[in-house]
């Protein structure tokens, strides 16, 4: 027999159904187990723009790496909203985000490769020309003139 209409919670997800669908899909992925990267219990918050946003720390070694590849072959239910990006705004944080029916889904990591703000580059002072306009060196030649 086939559904001649897709059911509720594939039509309508809540935030409790889009918690389930990343948990399941990231302990499917083998990289995530390979490289035992481990979800924390899953926290409700409110995104910036007022929607939803369910998040999880990301526990590892790798994992900044288990994010990465998750990302990769992220392949949730139903259609998503915004593709996942990964988010270095927050110092000391990297973030996978991503909406799915309205709801923010965010994993971060603490960033082990935290770089310091790169400084910027500094102009070298002017060389003052010489006051006659002559060239500083003196012209050589090893011809012999006649």
């Amino acid at each position: 027999m086939f559904l001649t209409t897709m059911p509720r919670q594939f039509a309508d997800p809540t935030p409790d159904d889009v918690k389930w669908e990343a948990a399941a899909a990231w302990n499917r992925r083998d990289a995530t187990t390979r490289l035992e990267a481990f979800l924390t219990p899953w926290r409700d918050e409110t995104a910036g723009d007022g929607r939803p946003m369910v998040s999880a720390r990301v526990l590892g070694q790798h994992a900044e790496e288990a994010m990465r590849l998750f990302a990769n072959g992220l392949d949730p239910l139903g259609p998503v909203e915004r593709c996942p990006l990964v988010d270095y705004s927050e110092r000391g944080v990297v973030a996978l985000t991503w909406r799915r029916a309205g709801v923010w889904v965010r994993l971060w990591a603490t960033d082990t490769a935290a770089h310091p703000a790169p400084t910027p580059l500094s102009m070298p002072a002017r060389v003052t020309p010489l006051p006659s306009g002559r060239l500083p060196y003196r012209r050589t030649t090893t011809m012999k003139e006649n």
